[in-house]
């Protein structure tokens, strides 16, 4: 009787523990603790807004119990960990995607599922280039809920109102202050260099200008073996960054600096401007003692293309290509990317512009004049494969410090991508 009763018990225990019949759970993956919604953010405030959709959504299907989410680790591993968890069977069902990686690994590993029927759903809610940052392979892999960025230079207005100088449209302009900026002894730009990943966005900037805007087509030109990148375009590209140095415009110091120093000298208007992106904004914003402004990467004269900011949305939501559930994971995306829920994400973050339409951006002055360079162009890096990308970077990181020239970088470049053709690369997969 005593066993019997003993039974029941557990019985009863586990009647009251196990999820009600037809109860589902879903399980968000964040690669890293950047792939979060409201990134960037305090603790409290990602978990409130996080909390807050799931608590919408859960009523809104009420057969999930429960949402999980996981977003540990640096963004370097996220690629490692996404990979490890799928391999080890944990559940995943929706991912926090960032453009980046879904560019260059997520989509051509297979780790995610093509999400066109979903966005075509979504027609018309997105602001031009948002979708595009997602497409690989002429498919679409994740839907677009993010800030939008775009590369800019940030400028100290009184030590440009010092120099006679207004905000540049051309390279020639900017390039005549240099001396009065050297009386004054100011650097005109200053930039951490010590990151080699920033190097190419001069590169890029350039590269825009030198193929007539056709950056793109030529990097998957090269990429498919039609060009290279000691070919006139890119040759030249690498030419007029380096000139950026060469005629005293860039600090020949700055690959001794990272982040944090490249501020420190802006701030302590020891330089006039630096390169960088609207992600600077809120640094900006709270630590520049001065009236400050920014300018679109300058016009060279004499190329065919005009000048243009890379960036565009660079977050997303992508489905896991093990997930159990599939179609619950695409209803949870449907309902975090309708508007209403898009901009309670992005609240937090005081997005300069965002992936939606229907969802408004800043309107401080600085956010204004931003928002005029959109639509932004696909960043490089994307596109490049992330093993010619770390060459791409290092070459033009010892370029601009004077180690190598341009026609050597371009030389270093095309003969990693030859290594890795012979090795069994090729583009697409």
């Amino acid at each position: 009787m005593r066993q019997q009763s003993i039974f029941a018990a557990l019985a009863l225990t586990t009647a009251l523990i196990a999820p009600a019949a037809g109860a589902k759970e879903l399980h968000v993956f964040g690669p890293s603790t950047w792939d979060t919604f409201a990134a960037g953010s305090p603790e409290e405030i990602v978990k409130k807004v996080t909390d807050d959709l799931d608590a919408k959504f859960m009523a809104k299907f009420p057969e999930v119990t429960k949402v999980w989410h996981d977003a540990r680790g640096t963004v370097s591993d996220g690629l490692s960990r996404l990979r490890n968890a799928q391999l080890a069977g944990d559940p995943i069902d929706v991912i926090v995607c960032a453009a980046n990686p879904v560019n260059t690994s997520f989509a051509r590993l297979g780790l995610i599922t093509p999400a066109d029927s979903l966005v075509e759903q979504m027609k018309g809610r997105f602001t031009p280039g948002s979708v595009e940052n997602f497409t690989v392979g002429g498919k679409i892999w994740g839907v677009p809920l993010s800030a939008v960025n775009v590369t800019t230079f940030f400028y100290n207005k009184t030590l440009f109102k010092e120099a006679g100088l207004e905000p540049p449209k051309t390279y020639a302009e900017f390039l005549k202050a240099v001396p009065k900026f050297k009386e004054m002894d100011v650097i005109p730009v200053v930039h951490q260099g010590k990151n080699a990943w920033m190097w190419p966005l001069y590169y890029m900037s350039s590269l825009a200008e030198t193929t007539g805007n056709k950056q793109l087509e030529f990097v998957e030109d090269v990429l498919k073996g039609n060009a290279k990148f000691t070919d006139a375009p890119s040759l030249k590209a690498l030419q007029l960054t380096r000139k950026w140095v060469d005629d005293g415009l860039v600090d020949p110091q700055s690959n001794e600096l990272d982040e944090d120093a490249m501020k420190s000298v802006f701030y302590s208007a020891r330089a006039a401007s630096y390169f960088g992106a609207s992600w600077d904004l809120p640094a900006v914003k709270a630590n520049a003692p001065f009236e400050w402004g920014v300018f679109k990467f300058p016009q060279y004269e004499g190329e065919p293309g005009h000048p243009v900011a890379f960036g565009g949305a660079e977050s997303g939501l992508c489905i896991s290509s093990t997930s159990k559930e599939p179609e619950l994971a695409a209803e949870y995306i449907r309902f975090a990317a309708e508007d209403a829920q898009t901009a309670a994400l992005l609240a937090p973050v005081a997005p300069v512009a965002t992936s939606h339409v229907g969802v408004a951006g800043s309107t401080d002055p600085a956010s204004k004049d931003l928002q005029t360079y959109l639509p932004a162009e696909k960043f490089l890096d994307w596109v490049w494969p992330r093993e010619l990308t770390e060459t791409i970077q290092r070459s033009v990181q010892s370029m601009m410090g004077s180690s190598i020239t341009p026609e050597q970088a371009a030389a270093q470049m095309q003969a990693k991508l030859d290594s890795m053709v012979s090795s069994g690369y090729k583009f697409g997969n």
